[in-house]
């Protein structure tokens, strides 16, 4: 019975792939994509692991320098949530109490 109805599918429906719809001159939304695969919603560096364990005022002058869409570096202290939404130029620094950088910053 599968095999029929999996005939019948294939026979009727075709699979719809961006490509074809760009070749028919329809409108996609592409996401821009990274070498490694992750989209990529922001220009530039979007993380810095080489600064956990620098102070907060350094990896923010470093983090701008880098990508200067970042216009925006907040502090997050342990047991603070981090917001869901996701902004271009914004940067948190989850950083202990003696603003040393404890985890790896990205852009969101």
């Amino acid at each position: 019975m599968c095999l029929l109805s999996c005939f019948l599918h294939h026979a009727f429906f075709q699979s719809l792939m961006a490509s074809d719809l760009i070749s028919d001159g329809i409108e996609v939304l592409q996401l821009p994509v990274e070498n490694d695969g992750e989209f990529v919603l922001c220009p530039g560096k979007q993380s810095w692991p080489e600064l956990v364990g620098k102070p907060a005022e350094y990896a923010k002058q470093i983090i701008q320098k880098e990508n200067p869409i970042v216009q925006d570096v907040k502090h997050l202290f342990s047991g603070m949530p981090k917001p869901l939404s996701y902004i271009c130029g914004r940067v948190f620094l989850a950083v202990n109490f003696k603003l040393i950088v404890r985890v790896t910053p990205s852009m969101g």
